[in-house]
């Protein structure tokens, strides 16, 4: 797929290329280009910072991978191959958790607008996670207790 897609973009198919792809078909779940770096020098192929920045807007441009932006943080993740899922992110902490709703997804699916065909849509919940709403928890407790 990335190769078809680099060659109708009269793009060079590059070693370093098709690496990251692999790579990013690899990880389950997000990931920053940080880990991506990681994981590609694992694999004892080093790409630069650079190289994997200039590319990875190619990569999501081809449908291999997604770019999320959740709160501060920009985390992407394998576009292939994964169903239509949703995002809640803790506001407090950062972590993120894919979960999926049919009934949400239904409606995102029946979702018209005049004058525009979608490709897709992202849908973020903000909020607190277990543990931080537990965390506030106890820290509002101490707090009366004083």
């Amino acid at each position: 797929m990335v190769e078809e897609y680099l060659r109708v973009r009269h793009a060079r198919v590059t070693a370093e290329r098709l690496a990251m792809a692999e790579a990013i078909c690899s990880i389950d779940g997000h990931f920053s280009i940080e880990d991506l770096s990681s994981l590609l020098t694992e694999r004892k192929f080093r790409v630069s910072l650079a190289t994997l920045y200039n590319n990875l807007q190619l990569m999501v441009e081809a449908g291999v991978a997604t770019c999320h932006t959740f709160g501060t943080h920009l985390l992407y993740e394998c576009a292939l191959g994964v169903p239509p899922h949703f995002h809640c992110i803790c506001k407090d902490c950062g972590k993120v958790i894919g979960f999926t709703d049919a009934r949400l997804l239904t409606h995102v699916q029946k979702a018209r607008v005049k004058g525009f065909k979608p490709d897709y849509a992202r849908i973020y919940f903000y909020g607190l996670c277990t543990q931080c709403r537990a965390l506030r928890t106890r820290k509002a407790n101490k707090l009366l207790k004083k």
